[in-house]
């Protein structure tokens, strides 16, 4: 039935194409739209698949890389308050990035401090400490950004983890059960 009447068309279409006097060059444009439309529906999802793969992955993609973001920033806890010399821990956490984090995730991220004057110096004290640990190589961008810093200082993990065992009470062992008597 659509085969029959995509021969009417076709049959009528180059019989008007014939009586006009002008060029037929819309004819040729037609046939090739046709030819198009039918090649691409012929292939359908192909074509398509990818992009709407990309558009759909790009949302995950950007949270990972603000989750390494996140994860290899060093907050105003890494370093000395009021000072832009690294703490202990901004030391490990910088050895941790340069060591053990994916090579293509060791980008070292400083947050803004309160002046420009001290995100300068802090950035340069983490570079420093850098090109010390690198011995050889390219070494690691240290960039600095503005995302909020979640964690909190050593000291007061430790504290809450010290409270919280002080606060646990001694083992007991239950009473023992004579033979005689039941165990209601």
């Amino acid at each position: 039935m659509i085969a029959r009447f995509v021969s009417v068309v076709v049959l009528a279409t180059i019989c008007l194409a014939f009586a006009a006097d002008a060029k037929a060059d819309w004819l040729c444009d037609f046939c090739k739209h046709v030819v198009r439309e039918t090649k691409r529906r012929q292939c359908w999802p192909k074509p398509f698949i990818y992009p709407d793969r990309c558009a759909v992955r790009a949302p995950f993609v950007l949270m990972v890389s603000n989750g390494w973001r996140r994860q290899n920033m060093l907050a105003d806890h890494h370093f000395v308050e009021g000072k832009s010399e690294l703490t202990q821990s901004g030391r490990l956490k910088i050895r941790w990035i340069l060591t053990e984090a994916p090579r293509y995730h060791r980008t070292i991220y400083v947050h803004t401090a309160d002046s420009a004057e001290t995100t300068a110096a802090r950035i340069q004290s983490v570079r420093q400490l850098a090109a010390s640990l690198v011995p050889q190589g390219e070494l690691p961008d240290v960039r600095r950004t503005s995302i909020s810093a979640e964690g909190w200082p050593a000291s007061q993990v430790d504290l809450i983890g010290r409270k919280f065992e002080s606060s646990t009470p001694d083992p007991r062992l239950p009473e023992p059960v004579s033979v005689g008597e039941s165990l209601e």
